[in-house]
């Protein structure tokens, strides 16, 4: 039987200096989204980022703040698509240590745990891919991280129940981080918290049924670019996929 672990969920922030140039950070650190058009003639070229070691060169990625080594995390991601808008996108975990400068397939063998959608596919990064059910796809999900027994879940926040675990792995003792990518304009990802105590199993695969990991609301905040340029927060169309 599978017992309950009454636990507090983490707050996570996103990491800037991490950013992709071509993303768009919220004034908060909360959510994410791909630059437009618009948002790129309103920064000059002579304030564009620093390529810096930190930041993603090859994908339109960000990490999170919060580094973890120990202990069971949780954090709640809502993926939030304009209507009428091709979603692509991706959540999960990944090693410090991750590639940021050139192409990696993206997989746990590469540092990286994760779900993604792109293409009308929704699946896990592993080595193959493993297709994953989307009716409904899921706009809400929870982030579970065991770093003692090397696991990584993901649950539908709205009703609790396991989208995919990944085979227990050996992390090494290197700081685990959130990891988030945004592959079109009309999609954006938020993150949501916190709940002051959420159901998380103590071996994480996933709460019994009927036990979902509940959140608030958040209020929107505007949107500004890495750099601190405050944007609009309504995506523009034609994006390029990354």
């Amino acid at each position: 039987m599978l017992h309950l672990l009454l636990s507090p969920a983490d707050v996570v922030t996103l990491d800037p200096n991490t950013a992709h140039c071509k993303l768009v950070l919220s004034e908060d650190l909360r959510c994410v989204r791909r630059k437009t058009k618009k948002d790129t003639q309103k920064v000059p070229n002579n304030q564009k980022l620093p390529d810096t070691p930190e930041r993603f060169l090859s994908g339109c990625c960000v990490l999170g703040q919060e580094g973890f080594r120990e202990g069971r995390h949780c954090w709640e991601v809502e993926v939030e698509v304009e209507v009428g808008g091709e979603s692509r996108w991706g959540v999960g975990v990944a090693r410090e240590s991750v590639e940021r400068k050139k192409f990696a397939d993206w997989s746990p063998e590469r540092g990286i745990w994760a779900v993604q959608h792109s293409y009308g596919q929704f699946v896990s990064l592993t080595s193959p891919r493993t297709p994953l059910p989307q009716s409904p796809l899921p706009s809400r999900i929870w982030v579970c991280l065991d770093c003692a027994r090397g696991l990584v879940t993901f649950l539908h926040a709205d009703t609790g129940v396991e989208i995919f675990t990944f085979p227990p792995a050996s992390f090494k003792g290197e700081t685990l981080r959130p990891w988030f990518w945004v592959g079109t304009e009309k999609t954006q990802l938020c993150l949501r918290g916190s709940a002051p105590q959420t159901l998380i199993p103590p071996s994480l695969p996933s709460p019994a049924a009927g036990s979902p990991c509940p959140s608030p609301e958040t209020p929107r905040a505007p949107l500004l670019d890495p750099a601190g340029d405050v944007h609009p927060s309504a995506p523009a169309q034609g994006a390029e996929g990354e």
